[in-house]
């Protein structure tokens, strides 16, 4: 059966330690209980396992490997504009629709105007009610 090499507990999951870090070129491993297994990653700062992953990246970048796709985002930004702003274009292209209709049926003020796109369940843009001063900007906007 096999033990804890440091504190020679047995009956306890094991892990497999690297006295020398994989990242250092270890290859070896001891079998260690996860507090022994804790306390050796901890006695010193630079054996900790946010430390050895910083340090393996910096030697593997220094060795010329690329992290990451740096094109991922290229256009990604103009994208966004342009789907926003069609977005906009179709809702005011609707809205204007729904206002004429609104007007056909005899509603002249911006107030019943408003009132009437809430009785009919249209939002704004961002999905609040509509009133005088945002119906004001839509109509401004859309002609």
């Amino acid at each position: 059966m096999k033990e804890c090499w440091e504190c020679g507990a047995q009956g306890v999951p094991l892990h497999n330690h690297h006295p020398v870090p994989r990242s250092r070129g270890g290859t070896k491993t001891i079998p260690l209980c996860e507090p022994c297994h804790s306390k050796a990653h901890h006695r010193k700062k630079n054996m900790n396992t946010s430390a050895l992953v910083k340090e393996a990246m910096a030697r593997r970048k220094a060795q010329g490997a690329v992290f990451g796709n740096p094109n991922i985002l290229k256009g990604a930004q103009q994208a966004g504009v342009e789907a926003a702003s069609d977005a906009a274009k179709e809702f005011n292209a609707f809205i204007a629709n729904k206002i004429k209709e609104i007007k056909e049926e005899g509603y002249t003020g911006y107030d019943d105007i408003a009132n009437r796109l809430n009785e009919l369940n249209i939002t704004t843009r961002r999905g609040s009610n509509w009133n005088y001063n945002n119906l004001y900007k839509q109509m401004k906007r859309s002609a």
